[in-house]
């Protein structure tokens, strides 16, 4: 089952890993290696990216499963059959369309529906080693409406944002303790100050930083700042259609710049890969794609020294997706490695860096066609300064954003 962009999407939140020096990639075409593929049975439809710990990779898959409602997998850094960590069950929330974050022994996730309340998502944890999904907050439309987006967490407090429910219906940032308990809104957008907010959040001091896919002075989208306080969100950036158009991805900050990308807009309206100021101000467009060099990124951007990586979910060699690079100071995208159905179709998922390799997910494709892991090695292996490990993914079935 290919699933296209009308049925899903994805979009890539920031979490921050620390190491040292800078690496860069040659130009060329890299070999796509296939760590898993999914059947069903073990899991369908990996939206979302991965989490690495150690020589293990976790993640989650929209649907199969034994309920079929979607689970949290693990699977060794050199590939084999995906384990099944948590099975997720409606009732007590499916279709996990995010990724997770790992504290400690215990990760950490939401799913876009279901819960104990109503049927409008929660947040989770389980452990490392497998079990019962733990449900540490269901939604119920006042405190937050469908959390397509993964969790950021400072302390012992986790932030996140959901598309729908708040104040005005517009959508929210939200924060628990890691303990559980009912989500506090911090922020309720109201469509000037941005409308459904798809993308996790990237914290640096007191501030939150986000995207929304709505909203905004032109309802184009925009990139906004929120206290961890709480607070009217800012507006920081309002795309217009040129300079960028929906983003459904979250932010990488490197120093005092955000990077980011949109789905549509740019030169070419195939999308881009954006820089803005933290203070906020016209985004600069670094890249925009034109179908041979990608098309339509979904997911957020991976830093690694003074180089981009991401990928698109269409476009490429084939048209089923690819891994691409851009310097942080713009440039024409490089295609790093096409997507052919058979290796993988339609990354939706951002990328996490290790060394010189990238893991991935595809949310179609492989062997059984239900989508798989992936890694690409990269030349001039060293040590990175990685930003947005985190990935985050979306269903876009109640609003129906894209065609």
């Amino acid at each position: 089952m290919k699933l296209r962009t009308h049925q899903l999407l994805v979009v890539s939140s920031v979490a921050i890993a620390f190491c040292l020096a800078p690496s860069k990639p040659a130009l060329g075409q890299y070999t796509i290696t296939t760590l898993a593929s999914f059947n069903d049975s073990n899991g369908r439809n990996p939206v979302a990216g991965l989490t690495l710990s150690g020589s293990t990779l976790y993640g989650t898959t929209v649907y199969g499963g034994a309920n079929g409602a979607g689970e949290v997998f693990s699977v060794p850094v050199t590939g084999g059959t995906p384990t099944v960590l948590a099975s997720l069950y409606f009732p007590d929330g499916g279709e996990p369309t995010a990724g997770l974050i790992l504290s400690g022994s215990t990760l950490y996730g939401t799913t876009s529906s279901g819960g104990a309340i109503n049927p409008f998502g929660e947040v989770f944890s389980v452990p490392v080693t497998g079990g019962t999904p733990t449900v540490l907050a269901s939604f119920n439309g006042s405190n937050g409406n469908s959390p397509y987006a993964g969790l950021t967490l400072s302390g012992s407090t986790l932030y996140g944002t959901t598309q729908l429910g708040g104040a005005n219906g517009d959508g929210e940032v939200f924060s628990i303790p890691v303990t559980g308990g009912t989500p506090t809104v911090l922020a309720s957008f109201n469509g000037s100050d941005g409308a459904d907010p798809l993308a996790g959040l990237t914290l640096s001091g007191s501030t939150l930083y986000g995207t929304t896919y709505l909203g905004g002075a032109n309802g184009d989208g925009e990139v906004f700042s929120v206290p961890v306080t709480g607070g009217t969100p800012t507006v920081l950036v309002s795309f217009n259609g040129s300079n960028g158009e929906n983003p459904y991805a979250g932010l990488t900050l490197s120093g005092s710049t955000l990077y980011g990308t949109t789905y549509f807009g740019g030169a070419n309206g195939d999308g881009e890969v954006f820089s803005v100021p933290v203070t906020g101000g016209t985004p600069t467009v670094l890249a925009s794609f034109n179908g041979s060099n990608g098309n339509y990124p979904h997911a957020g951007l991976t830093l690694s020294g003074s180089t981009l990586y991401g990928t698109t979910a269409d476009g490429g060699a084939n048209g089923d997706g690819e891994v691409f690079s851009v310097p942080v100071t713009g440039g024409t995208p490089t295609v790093l490695a096409s997507f052919n159905g058979s290796i993988g179709d339609d990354p939706y998922a951002g990328l996490t860096l290790s060394g010189s390799t990238l893991y991935g997910t595809t949310s179609a494709g492989g062997a059984n066609g239900d989508g798989t892991v992936f890694s690409v090695t990269v030349p001039e292996p060293g040590s990175i300064l990685l930003l947005g490990l985190g990935t985050i993914g979306l269903l876009a079935r109640r609003r129906g954003y894209a065609s």
